[in-house]
């Protein structure tokens, strides 16, 4: 027995789930309107220290990063005449979602004193690893499929011509969460603080290509014709000329 490669399938699979985020990042966003660029870097200074020890029982104090700080002038239209700066500044806080008491922390954030903007966002700490799960899953799907195109062709998979994985363009991105409770902490508010994520839709697919293999034996094989026939054949080839002749 042997096997005869002399065509291939072409199947692709799609595979879609969702998975819980394991990443919260608080998101601060400090600014303000001052007469100074010194007076801008006074309050910026003065709103990140309540920040920072908000954090710090969480031990979440030095994780706080600022990725930019701008300060830019304020003008009349006519004369260019500075009246006054404003002053943006970005931190993030960063934190496993197991790891810390997120509505406790949200809270903390929120009565402060501080007078920064605030968000909290879940995402995925690892895409890759989310990802790889489903290639696995993509790919045994496509093999499947494959089969049964095989099997109902009459003939079987043979080793792969192609693969190719198709991933989505860009990141996941995560989950904006808002945040129900009181914003000033009081019970006489919403109540408590209640963070509820969703589940983060993962995707991929992939496009694979199978060699089709037939089994063949030599029994089944076409023979040649025996060279008697050949030379019979082409006497009557010359009777059938002669005759014509004549």
């Amino acid at each position: 027995m042997a096997t005869d490669k002399t065509g291939y399938v072409s199947v692709g699979a799609r595979i879609e789930d969702k998975v819980m985020p394991d990443r919260v990042i608080f998101s601060i966003g400090f600014g303000g309107r001052f007469d100074t660029k010194e007076a801008c870097l006074d309050d910026y200074n003065a709103d990140r220290a309540k920040v920072a020890a908000a954090l710090a029982p969480f031990g979440l104090d030095d994780e706080l990063t600022c990725r930019r700080y701008t300060c830019y002038a304020q003008t009349t239209r006519k004369r260019a005449i500075i009246v006054g700066y404003d002053y943006y500044a970005y931190g993030t806080v960063a934190a496993p979602v197991d790891s810390i008491d997120c509505a406790a922390v949200w809270t903390a954030l929120n009565t402060c004193g501080s007078h920064a903007d605030m968000n909290i966002r879940f995402e995925l700490a690892d895409e890759r690893a989310a990802e790889d799960v489903l290639i696995a899953r993509a790919v045994e799907r496509a093999r499947g499929n494959a089969q049964a195109l095989a099997t109902a062709a009459g003939t079987m998979l043979g080793g792969i011509k192609h693969i190719s994985y198709n991933s989505r363009p860009g990141d996941y991105g995560g989950v904006y969460c808002a945040a129900m409770g009181a914003p000033d902490g009081t019970s006489g508010g919403l109540g408590e603080t209640v963070l509820d994520p969703e589940p983060i839709e993962v995707e991929c697919s992939v496009d694979v290509e199978w060699w089709l293999e037939w089994w063949t034996s030599r029994a089944s094989a076409v023979l040649p014709l025996p060279k008697i026939h050949l030379v019979n054949l082409a006497a009557v080839g010359r009777i059938r000329s002669t005759a014509a002749q004549g």
